[in-house]
């Protein structure tokens, strides 16, 4: 029934403002960020930099080495400042996504309805809202429709709780018994309304709870790359307490002092961990969900990166997704003497150009046949559109009822005869036709429930295919990605829509199919096979969602409405359709959401996820490959070269650990290969499987041994000790420098076009010359116990940087491909 509520202007946009600036953004109260100060501190607790400071201080103060005490130290402060620094990044990168999502409301204002930010609502508001919408703020009823509310975010009650204009309300009453008013942050399932707004921001019942609400946890990703560092960290401090003991025989015979061999233990221990591997990867993905979300893709979970690089399975909406989702009324089938317009002005919710895509094209072509609304025809009753019953029934003065919806569904409960016989024959041609089509139906009665109703004719409706969604299909089928359509339309109209885009071929596996099916095999074989899923319910999808997961594939999955959501919540990725029909719950759900909603946007996140995928196994493959070849190099040297005492001195470690562990491997996290990344085929046994660590192992060892060898060849030259350990950084770091572009090669090396990425290749550039400058100039190598060396341990160290790569490819197995 309308009201008032339905004319009132709302504010002003003089008065809105005034009113943001007095009161404030209408956003929960959030805790503030760690000062720069308890972020150092932070880092400086890890029990990794704690060593390292415990070295540092013990080489400058105790043993008075000072070049080498403040070298240390120095490296310390550039580790800390580099950690905090990337914090800051990830914090400002979390900042601009939780904008990008920002919820959206539907506020009247200067008598127009618009789509704003929800933080900028503000009390005196008119906000509208209806099923899958989030409120805004803390509102007043004026006008309810069948209006059912979620508020178990609040009251913990799960069964939603009925609404209605001039209810209770006021602090004075509990809030499970306020019934005529909304609260920020609830979901509406169901009707539609219009509420008053009276508290935003910390006024709001959620804003009493904020606090709580503060927090998060890591992603899958995350967790199991902090597991495998401190996996890592444990065996490299094993390695450390090995030298250690080792080294003791020596101290025993009078050759080393058990200071300077336990500094070297502790100094191995560090050098090895890729303490920076966590922090890394969440920098690629911070810095690739900001690039993404240029694309259009917005990443809300770091950790969804790779899964949507890895996906197997694309289950597809149609409309809006497939296609544009602008309705177009092209056909329509109508009883001789039915007011067809009539009617669907009659059973229509769209005002002023806006709601339901159905609504406002049948509103669109009622005003193009010359049919307005007719005055006093008062709405007493309705039942909005839901995807179970797949109708909408409104019940007008007269009272008449008018129904709308799917044939099946609205010609079910038409008088049996000759005209609804027609109409359900009729509905084949206009499904053949690739069409939407919807019948209605009226009666003279105020039953919503009714039968026996009066058909009064089809409409066919045309959605566009997008121009981009045979592209992306066939992307899709090219990379090996299965897309599947899911879709509430009739089958003949979903099967001529997915041969349009180039969807496979297969059985078009409808809800009926499945109910006959049952809830076993015969169940999931359906499901496994179907290329296009077509008047299925939303609890389909889950059940989709789950088979698929189950017999092994990465599902992405894409919705918009409330009944999405727990297909989204359980999908590998769940995407969210950010337009004027995805709702907030939907998004909610979601770990991506899609700003303009084409399939054609999900590829473009598949693509940059699969390079993400590929940088992320390049950047571990190079740290640990690096890092267990400098423990084999020092625990094969105490063995090997007993007059150096320690092959390498602790400077030595901690400064190949800075500059390797950094700037490179930051570049590789970033790197843009050669080639259309959606060719990358994403290992699914993990990034740290067997196969990735046989590989480190072997290319760990093919560098140590090169460097091995460019020592014994400075030895055999008689060179003294600063001369063989200068030889042992340099052939080391030269070694590394060409492992990057060995662990990032698809296949070989040198393949065509291994010189793009101009990152890692400034970073290589980059890291080179420093090693080249501290090796040439004594004041620049003097606290890095580096000196220059002769012609001949350039070439030395030249020939192990070129003998790495070629090394390396010749021990790849046939046919292997994967990065690390």
């Amino acid at each position: 029934m309308h009201t008032d509520a339905d004319t009132m202007p709302g504010l002003s946009g003089t008065e809105a403002v005034r009113l943001l600036e007095e009161h404030g953004p209408n956003e929960l109260p959030r805790s503030r960020p760690p000062t720069v100060l308890a972020r150092a501190v932070r880092q400086l607790a890890d029990p990794l930099s704690i060593l390292l400071l415990i070295a540092g201080l013990v080489t400058l103060v105790v043993l008075a080495e000072v070049p080498e005490g403040v070298a240390i130290l120095a490296i310390l402060l550039v580790n800390v400042v580099i950690g905090v620094s990337q914090e800051v990044k990830a914090d400002q990168a979390v900042h601009a996504l939780r904008t990008l999502t920002a919820p959206m409301a539907k506020v009247r204002r200067d008598g127009v309805t618009r789509r704003l930010p929800a933080a900028e609502v503000v009390p005196g508001d008119l906000v509208e809202v209806a099923a899958g919408d989030r409120v805004p703020a803390d509102a007043r009823l004026l006008r309810a429709s069948a209006l059912a509310v979620d508020e178990a975010v609040l009251t913990g009650e799960s069964q939603s709780a009925d609404k209605r204009a001039g209810g209770e309300t006021g602090p004075g009453t509990p809030l499970g018994d306020r019934d005529g008013e909304l609260f920020s942050g609830t979901l509406v399932v169901r009707g539609s309304g219009v509420a008053l707004v009276e508290r935003t921001g910390a006024e709001t019942e959620m804003g009493r709870i904020a606090g709580a609400l503060e927090g998060g946890s890591k992603g899958p990703l995350e967790a199991d790359l902090a597991q495998a560092s401190r996996r890592i960290g444990l065996l490299a401090l094993a390695a450390g307490v090995v030298m250690v003991l080792m080294g003791l025989t020596r101290v025993v015979r009078g050759e080393a002092a058990l200071l300077d061999i336990v500094l070297a233990g502790v100094a191995l221990a560090i050098a090895a961990v890729p303490e920076s591997l966590a922090a890394a990867v969440t920098t690629a993905l911070a810095l690739g969900s900001q690039r993404m979300a240029g694309l259009g893709v917005i990443v809300r979970r770091l950790s969804a990166i790779e899964a949507l690089g890895a996906t197997t399975v694309v289950a597809s909406d149609k409309t809006g997704t497939l296609t544009t989702g602008r309705l177009t009324v092209v056909d329509r089938v109508e009883v001789p003497g039915a007011d067809l317009w009539r009617a669907a002005l009659r059973c229509n919710d769209a005002r002023d150009g806006l709601g339901d895509a159905v609504d406002v094209a049948l509103r669109a072509a009622a005003e193009e046949h010359g049919v307005r609304p007719a005055a006093g025809e008062e709405r007493l009753a309705s039942r909005p559109f839901d995807a179970e019953t797949r109708s909408m029934a409104v019940v007008t003065e007269g009272p008449v009822l008018t129904v709308k919806g799917a044939p099946e569904v609205v010609l079910a409960r038409c008088v049996p005869g000759e005209r609804t016989r027609r109409l359900a024959e009729a509905v084949g041609d206009l499904t053949g036709k690739g069409l939407r089509v919807l019948a209605l139906a009226e009666g003279d009665t105020g039953d919503l429930d009714a039968g026996d109703l009066r058909p009064l004719g089809l409409v066919g409706l045309r959605d566009e295919i997008r121009p981009s969604a045979l592209r992306a299909v066939a992307d899709c089928r090219s990379a090996g990605i299965r897309v599947m359509m899911v879709t509430g339309d009739h089958g003949d109209t979903a099967r001529a829509v997915a041969d349009e885009v180039g969807i496979e071929p297969g059985p078009v596996v409808t809800g009926a199919s499945l109910d006959a099916a049952g809830d076993g095999d015969g169940r999931a074989a359906l499901l496994r096979g179907a290329t296009v899923l077509a008047r299925v319910d939303p609890s389909t999808k889950l059940d989709l969602v789950r088979t698929l997961r189950a017999h092994g594939e990465v599902v992405t999955m894409t919705g918009d409405g409330v009944n999405d959501a727990p297909a989204l919540r359980h999908a590998d990725v769940g995407v969210a359709m950010a337009g004027e029909e995805g709702t907030d719950v939907a998004r909610e759900a979601a770990a991506v959401v899609v700003t303009n909603g084409e399939l054609g946007t999900i590829v473009t996140g598949i693509r940059e996820g699969r390079r993400l995928h590929h940088n992320v196994a390049s950047m571990i493959g190079y740290l640990l490959t690096g890092n267990l070849a400098e423990i084999i190099l020092v625990l094969a040297g105490l063995v090997l070269w007993p007059e150096l005492v320690v092959p390498l001195l602790p400077v030595h470690l901690l400064w190949i650990n800075l500059a390797l562990d950094g700037i490179p491997a930051i570049a590789l996290g970033v790197d843009r290969p050669a080639g259309d990344p959606l060719a990358l085929r994403p290992r699914h046994d993990g990034l740290l499987s067997g196969t990735v660590i046989r590989r480190v192992a072997v290319r760990s060892s093919i560098v140590a041994l090169l460097v091995i060898a460019a020592v014994e060849a400075a030895r055999r030259m008689g060179w003294n000790e600063e001369q063989v350990r200068t030889q042992a950084v340099l052939a080391l770091v030269m070694a590394r420098l060409t492992l990057a572009y060995v662990v990032r090669a698809r296949r070989w090396t040198f393949e065509p076009g291994w010189w793009h990425g101009r990152a890692l290749l400034a970073a290589v550039a980059v890291t080179a010359l420093l090693q080249v400058l501290v090796t040439l100039v004594p004041a620049l190598g003097a606290p890095l116990a580096l000196v220059p060396l002769p012609a001949a341990g350039w070439g030395t160290a030249l020939a192990a940087a070129v003998l790495t790569p070629l090394l390396c490819d010749l021990a790849r197995r046939p046919g292997g491909r994967a990065p690390a």
